[in-house]
């Protein structure tokens, strides 16, 4: 849940706004373990995680573990086609990594050059390439196999990936969990009302497939949809009232 909500992933198709989930049997299955996991696992660690850590550090971290993600979002912005959205991602990684001490204040947001993400399966989508089928993937929560292979490509041009220490060749793969856990933690945290509103819904499947696809669609036009248009095909739930 907490990738569905934070990325995003197109199954919408633009004639009918319905998802195209053919899968669905099997989606509904790795959702309900990923709930499962969710609740046991990284539910009550997100829960201690924010207990022992003050919100000003874990504002720090997010804004430390976003500033990371700039080299990718720069060359995706490029491969769009997007040179002044590739511009402010230059700039606000040059000024946040200097007067924000290394990414961990996003100083260049706090004076209005706000921030955008981007990743190679958008880049895909602007390119023409179809997202495929609605798919959830145990752990790793929705996707399609469009924004599935474009993750792995994203990892590949993040410099981090290749980046080998001469004293500490293991310390690349530390860094890597250790900003893996964190991003996780730290989304967890961030996203718990929303996460539990989800969960009251009566079918939180549909829910959050819908919220996912809506918000992927968002992103690949660099814009947002309107509360009508993200929510036009949930289900009635005054259905399930009774």
């Amino acid at each position: 849940m907490v990738a569905g909500l934070t990325a995003c992933a197109s199954t919408q198709t633009a004639e009918t706004g319905v998802v195209n989930d053919p899968y669905e049997g099997f989606n509904r299955q790795m959702f309900a373990f990923n709930n499962e996991v969710d609740k046991y696992a990284l539910g009550p660690a997100a829960s201690a995680y924010e207990t022992v850590t003050p919100r000003f550090a874990r504002d720090r971290v997010g804004d430390f573990l976003q500033n990371l993600k700039s080299p990718v979002i720069f060359v995706n912005d490029l491969l769009q086609g997007e040179g002044d959205r590739a511009s402010t991602t230059l700039g606000r990684f040059m000024v946040n990594t200097t007067f924000g001490i290394a990414g961990l204040w996003d100083v260049a947001g706090y004076n209005g050059i706000e921030g955008h993400s981007e990743d190679f399966g958008q880049t895909l989508a602007v390119w023409g390439v179809d997202s495929g089928p609605y798919l959830v993937m145990p752990l790793l929560g929705p996707t399609t196999p469009r924004d599935l292979f474009g993750s792995g490509v994203d990892r590949a041009m993040d410099p981090l990936t290749w980046t080998e220490f001469a004293d500490n060749p293991d310390l690349d793969d530390h860094i890597a969990i250790g900003r893996g856990v964190l991003g996780g933690l730290n989304a967890r945290v961030a996203l718990d009302d929303q996460i539990e509103q989800l969960n009251a819904q009566p079918e939180p499947y549909v829910a959050l497939r819908r919220i996912y696809s809506s918000q992927r669609q968002a992103e690949i036009r660099n814009g947002r949809l309107n509360e009508a248009e993200a929510y036009e095909d949930l289900p009635d739930f005054d259905e399930y009232e009774d």
